[in-house]
């Protein structure tokens, strides 16, 4: 579905504008405590250390922080590191460690990439953890077209037989076509937005039965002024509410 997407979508437009997102990204505001990092960091030296290296520089595992990191994570949001860490590591990891800890980890990692604490613990399921673009210091986020990426939004008919996504949040780029079950659960406590966009594809996730719900969406954007939509890889209801 992905591939018929890229190829849909790429046939209908050449490159254009990018998009921006928000002028201060969250990551440089603190999404997590010193307490969680420092936390984070003592499970890590009992758990990780042995392949990530003490300094996470890498051992017989990735390296973790500088340029490998950001090559690998630059430009994603926060959640799809947290659930490399939650579903890959070493067997016995799962056994030994919840959720909530792990994420604790990934909070160690970000502290170490020099991503600055805030006043809060970072928490399973938050908006900010599905939200939170890994970004380099001043480095602002954009969304070019013809990306893969994710929202949330209020589905609705549109003129002449089409399908719009309302109340649309500001999109992120993801790098999976299709939510998680965890990723699927964070969508629903992710804010509505402003935006509108036309959705091109939608008839295979039979939008009849879900208008007016709020719906998690992916797929490949475009957008220009009085044109912008969404071809998509997904669309998937919340369960959350539209407001009205």
């Amino acid at each position: 579905m992905f591939r018929r997407a890229v190829v849909a979508l790429v046939a209908l437009l050449a490159c254009g504008v990018g998009l921006r997102a928000q002028d201060t990204p969250r990551i440089w505001q603190g999404v997590y405590s010193t307490g969680q990092a420092e936390r984070g960091k003592t499970i890590f030296n009992t758990t990780c250390l042995r392949c990530h290296g003490e300094d996470l520089a890498g051992n017989t595992a990735p390296a973790l922080k500088g340029d490998r990191f950001q090559t690998s994570w630059g430009g994603d949001v926060v959640e799809s590191l947290f659930t490399k860490v939650r579903d890959t590591m070493p067997p016995n990891f799962g056994t030994i460690l919840d959720d909530q800890v792990k994420l604790d980890i990934v909070t160690y990692i970000l502290q170490t990439n020099g991503f600055p604490a805030g006043n809060s613990d970072l928490l399973v399921g938050s908006a900010d953890l599905a939200t939170t673009q890994i970004l380099k210091k001043g480095e602002q986020a954009a969304v070019q077209n013809f990306s893969l990426i994710q929202t949330v939004g209020c589905l609705a008919t549109g003129p002449n037989n089409t399908w719009m996504l309302t109340k649309t949040a500001e999109p992120l780029t993801t790098r999976d076509d299709v939510p998680s079950d965890r990723g699927l659960a964070s969508a629903a406590s992710r804010p509505l937005g402003t935006k509108t966009f036309r959705l091109i594809s939608i008839s295979p996730f039979k939008p009849e039965s879900h208008a007016g719900q709020k719906m998690e969406a992916r797929g490949l954007i475009y957008t220009e002024p009085g044109d912008e939509r969404i071809n998509l890889t997904s669309l998937k209801p919340t369960g959350g509410s539209c407001g009205g």
